[in-house]
């Protein structure tokens, strides 16, 4: 009996030693877990209808969860199928935040019971744990930020506020951001609370301060994410939908990062790009194989699964991939949360690296301004206390018009709208019965067309315009114009003050002196600002774009044109290659009306290269992005029997202004570095 038991021990402290050396919690068979390192939750949606609700518009959502540590594998978290939106994991791993677009309520779920609690109204968007404990119970408080209210949304975006509410106190809300539109994904902060990321709205991608409520705008594109811990790295999602561009809010710099090399995807398309709560991890669907040429992302497919990336150091490449779901159907939204992830930081060097230097900003005085535009990639905002209130100065491209590699407005006879700023614009100078008009422009020729127009609706607005070498204003009474001005490819900056009996025309600074001249801005009220003209009759760029509700003083103008001298001519010019071709494979070019909110569409073909005119080039075939629809109408097509092209090219990565641009690519050439074709008006 003694020595029955003396055996029971030694096989009970085998069993033991056994089960203590093996990893806990069933991470020894789990292959997420054991790629991560750590503890690892995903949240997600999965189809169960057609695959296609890419953005979780419908009915037939369920909300999935995928836990390392349960050995259960992928399973619904809810029993339910109906509209769930943007799951997010809580900070501690343990619970989930999930809305219904539909009936606009927000839930939070325990992943462990299932147990669901309501929220209230409104639609979560993102979480975040202040790391500062209260002053009276040292306890972090984890906020939840919502979009809330009645105001109009679509799919893309909402002109909802966006609010915020303790988790555990969610009839608490607090007003976060009101001054312009947002889109759904992704909002996020960074980890010390400092800068929200996000578009605002779609495609103006940028962080907000919220500590003095400044926007910074850094690109155009989708699908931002905002590094969790405090690099203060943004990323935008780019128009080929298969990179990312990586902005550094705080130093400047960018670059770009491929993120659709996951073994298979296969060089498609992929979607919802994420940061997780780790800064070196991510999340995204794909691969975007169905649908039209103008919308793959839109036709789902059982195919789309989840894929997990992980970061190098610095976030400069991704060094190795993971695929988490294989079920046969779509799934969408995902939302990463890795045990430890809320302490782990990129390499230093990121925070560092590309300091800013402090330079003198344009325009010198903001005190009088009702529009500003100094170009696609500055803020161009107007804060609270200026005539018009808070404003975001947008130009909208229609026609052939294009933006510079040096982010300016390029006409190529089309031209630049204003939207609503033109109502805003008409009333201030309704009140003052003047106007400064500022610009730099460099024209391209020698020609006739309007250059700025302040329209009054059918009566005689205010209309600067090129005939020939002279510059002409258009007024009620007539024209007044000025000799022998513009040159065609000379920078020239320019302003117009008005006042109700005079123009006065400054060029680089200087008073060219006063003209007559009846302006009457309260019986004829401006109602639109347009740049460029609508008729296509003139071709050049514009930059540094203001109107304000007083005339300029001498000396702000001098400092003004000095800085806009400075500004000009910053960027080196691209080297251009220029080959003979013939079209070899090609894109299929998308229907306008499939391209959703995008007004513009490049293809990505492959041309072989008969021979090559000028620049440097070695292979027989080139990857050539070209532009297939400009402001929704096609200005492409395909001829197989056409005779050889000559093909004026740039590289691609050459070209910033193109990053939030749509982007069709049927053809996998991962070999190729991909050119920018440069349009004839351009040339």
């Amino acid at each position: 009996m003694t020595q029955c038991k003396k055996y029971w021990r030694i096989i009970i402290l085998l069993l033991v030693s056994a089960f203590l050396s093996g990893p806990a919690m069933g991470e020894s068979k789990d292959k997420v877990g054991q790629w991560t390192g750590r503890h690892t939750r995903l949240v997600w949606l999965q189809d169960q209808g057609n695959g296609s609700d890419t953005l979780a518009h419908g009915q037939n959502l369920m909300l999935y969860g995928y836990d390392s540590a349960d050995g259960r594998g992928e399973r619904p978290l809810l029993p339910n199928v109906g509209n769930h939106f943007k799951p997010l994991i809580t900070p501690d791993g343990t619970q989930v935040v999930v809305s219904n677009r539909i009936s606009r309520q927000m839930y939070l779920v325990e992943w462990e019971s299932g147990k669901v609690k309501e929220l209230g109204s409104g639609v979560a968007v993102a979480i975040w744990q202040d790391p500062r404990p209260s002053l009276l119970l040292r306890k972090s408080t984890t906020w939840v930020y919502c979009f809330s209210g009645l105001q109009p949304e679509n799919k893309y975006g909402t002109s909802q506020p966006l609010y915020r509410f303790p988790l555990d106190k969610p009839e608490k809300k607090e007003l976060i951001w009101d001054k312009t539109n947002l889109a759904w994904s992704n909002i996020q902060l960074s980890r010390d609370g400092e800068l929200i990321g996000g578009l605002f709205p779609w495609p103006d991608a940028g962080v907000l301060s919220t500590k003095d409520r400044q926007w910074q705008r850094l690109g155009k594109g989708c699908w931002t994410s905002l590094s969790p811990d405090n690099s203060k790295l943004l990323w935008i999602f780019d128009g080929l939908h298969r990179n990312v561009q990586m902005h550094s809010a705080t130093g400047g710099g960018s670059w770009n990062v491929n993120i659709n090399g996951a073994p298979g995807i296969g060089g498609y398309e992929v979607y919802h790009p994420r940061w997780s709560n780790h800064p070196r991890y991510f999340v995204i669907t794909g691969p975007y194989e169905k649908g039209d040429g103008g919308n793959r992302i839109g036709g789902g497919g059982e195919k789309v699964e989840i894929y997990i990336g992980r970061f190098d150091e610095q976030a400069r490449s991704v060094e190795d991939w993971i695929k988490v779901t294989d079920n046969g159907r779509a799934d969408f939204y995902p939302d990463l949360w890795i045990e430890g992830g809320n302490e782990a930081s990129l390499a230093d060097s990121i925070a560092q690296a590309d300091s800013p230097v402090q330079t003198e900003s344009w325009p010198a005085s903001r005190e009088h301004l009702v529009f500003v535009w100094e170009n696609m990639k500055a803020a161009n905002q107007l804060d609270e206390k200026s005539p018009v209130g808070f404003f975001q100065s947008n130009i909208d491209l229609r026609g052939t018009a294009l933006y510079t590699r040096d982010f300016q407005l390029a006409t190529g006879g089309g031209w630049g709208e204003t939207g609503e700023a033109g109502k805003k614009i008409g009333a201030a100078l309704a009140r003052t019965g003047r106007a400064g008009v500022e610009f730099t422009l460099i024209p391209e020729r020698d020609q006739q067309g309007r250059i700025v127009s302040l329209k009054a609706g059918d009566k005689p607005g205010v209309v600067i315009a090129q005939q020939g070498e002279n510059l002409l204003v258009d007024i009620a009474g007539g024209s007044v114009s000025w000799p022998g001005l513009l040159v065609a490819g000379k920078p020239l900056h320019l302003v117009v003050n008005i006042t109700d009996d005079s123009l006065e025309l400054f060029a680089q600074g200087k008073s060219l002196g006063k003209k007559a001249g009846k302006v009457d801005f309260s019986g004829a009220t401006v109602d639109s600002l347009i740049f460029g003209d609508p008729a296509g009759g003139w071709h050049g760029t514009l930059a540094g774009l203001a109107v304000y509700d007083q005339t300029l003083e001498p000396p702000v103008i001098a400092t003004n044109s000095r800085l806009a001298g400075e500004r000009t001519g910053e960027t080196a010019a691209a080297e251009k290659l220029v080959v003979e071709g013939n079209l070899d494979e090609t894109t299929e070019i998308p229907a306008p009306d499939a391209l959703g909110a995008y007004r513009r569409a490049l293809v990505v073909n492959t041309y072989s290269v008969n021979r090559v005119e000028s620049g440097e080039y070695d292979r027989n075939r080139v990857l050539v992005a070209e532009w297939a629809v400009l402001d929704r109408t096609l200005v492409k097509t395909y001829d197989v029997a056409a005779p050889p092209e000559r093909l004026v090219l740039e590289k691609f990565a050459d070209h910033p202004e193109l990053e939030g641009e749509r982007q069709m690519m049927d053809v996998f050439e991962p070999d190729l570095e991909m050119y920018y074709r440069i349009p004839q008006s351009a040339q």
